[in-house]
Parts: C-alpha cells; sequence; structure tokens
C-alpha cells in the first residue's frame, strides 16, 4: 500500500527558519516540500500554481500581512494554513482563526510538534501548540476586562496593525497616510481606534502595550523618542 505524501509550501521570510522547515521535512519520507517564499505575493503564486495540501505561513511578512494571505489562500484554495509566528497575543490568535487558519504554532515550538500537526492537519484532525493552549486557558478570565467600556479584546484590524507598525518605525500620520494610500484623517481615526482598544494614551504608551500584547516584537529603539 502506498504511502501518500503531503505537499507543503513555506511561507516564511527569515532564510534561517525556512532552513530549518526544509531540513525537517527533508527526513520524512511522508512529506514533501513543493516549495518556499519570501514574501505574501510571491507565496500566493506559488501556492496557486503547486496546489499544496498544507501552507506554513509566517504573519509578519514584508510585503503583505500574513493573515491577509490566510484570507485569500482559504477563498481561492482547498489548501490548509498553519500559522508559525511570532506573535503570541490572543487576540492576533484569535484573529488568525477569523481569516481561516487550520492552526497556529509559535517559532519556538519544537520541529517535532509541527510535524505531527501537520501530519494531523492533513488528516482533518485538530492540533494546537501547547504553549497557545495554555495561553488561551491564563487569559481567558481577562476577556471581561473593559477600557472606557470597550473590552480588551477587541481585534484592532488587520490596516490598524499596519499603522500600528508603521507608528512604531516613527513614521508620522502625513507618512503613514502616503505609505497606506489612505488619507491623513483616516490615519487619526485608525490611530484613535488602536488606543481605545490598547488602552493607550500616547503613542509611546501605544507602542509599550502593543508589545505586552504580542503585536510588536520588542525592539533596542528607544520608544521616548517616538512622538
Amino acid at each position: 500500500m502506498s504511502i501518500m505524501t503531503i505537499r507543503i509550501v513555506v511561507i516564511e521570510d527569515q532564510e534561517l527558519c525556512r532552513l530549518g522547515i526544509r531540513t525537517a521535512i527533508a527526513q520524512e519520507s511522508d512529506m514533501e516540500l513543493c516549495g518556499e517564499a519570501s514574501c505574501g505575493l510571491e507565496g500566493l503564486e506559488l501556492v496557486q500554481s503547486t496546489n499544496p495540501d498544507i501552507v506554513l505561513l509566517d504573519i509578519g511578512l514584508p510585503d503583505i500581512n500574513g493573515l491577509e494571505i490566510a484570507t485569500r489562500i482559504k477563498k481561492h484554495t482547498l489548501s490548509k494554513v498553519i500559522i508559525l509566528s511570532a506573535y503570541s497575543s490572543q487576540n492576533v490568535i484569535n484573529e488568525a482563526f477569523a481569516c481561516g487558519a487550520d492552526s497556529y504554532f509559535l517559532k519556538t515550538t519544537k520541529i517535532e510538534s509541527i510535524k505531527n500537526a501537520i501530519r494531523s492537519i492533513y488528516r482533518n484532525e485538530e492540533y494546537l501548540d501547547q504553549a497557545i493552549i495554555k495561553r488561551f486557558l491564563e487569559l481567558n478570565h481577562r476577556q471581561s476586562t473593559k477600557i472606557k467600556g470597550k473590552k480588551y479584546n477587541e481585534l484592532p484590524t488587520t490596516q490598524e496593525i499596519e499603522i500600528l507598525k508603521l507608528i512604531a518605525s516613527g513614521c508620522s500620520n502625513k507618512e503613514i497616510a502616503n505609505q497606506l494610500f489612505i488619507s491623513i484623517s483616516t490615519v487619526k481615526s485608525h490611530t484613535g481606534n488602536l488606543f481605545l482598544k490598547l488602552g493607550a494614551r500616547d503613542r509611546v504608551n501605544a507602542i509599550l502595550k502593543a508589545q505586552s500584547f504580542g503585536y510588536l516584537e520588542p525592539s533596542p529603539q528607544d520608544w521616548r523618542a517616538i512622538g
């Protein structure tokens, strides 16, 4: 009886991470790497041309938010999506599943667990990172915490997250508007929503809270220099 081969595509911008996944997959007789991409658009084209069973997808891609990529993959293909991310925020994880992700793993997860997840998801079985399950349990009691009548667990939109990253890079409202092709008033509106959802009083506070919630990775940059 022949063994079914699980065909996999990796969309990840970090070469070292791709190398580790590539090496791990090569050791498995029931897995085949169809291709890998370092950005979202390239990854979408690869998925469309190869029709993989599983897509291992990073969220923090250089061109398009990985959650948008997940949405497009689930809308236009039959491929299953496993998110591999450095973001451990429950809000981000919730949004990933809302975008159609079949599973979510932190990049610190052992590769053996990820390979087990690939096999389980391929068989239409649920498989979730144990660290994620623990985080859900730890944060569950906070879901009723409110800020000015709004809950902490309200999710920033994909565009709000993009604006958050640009704020963290020190961009002004005008620069953000130019990069995202939106009006300055729209930037201000999104920024106000972000402050409310994060419980932040200004840009510096928003960045610090975004780090603690997992929306931004820690940075050596001095946030006090951002105004």
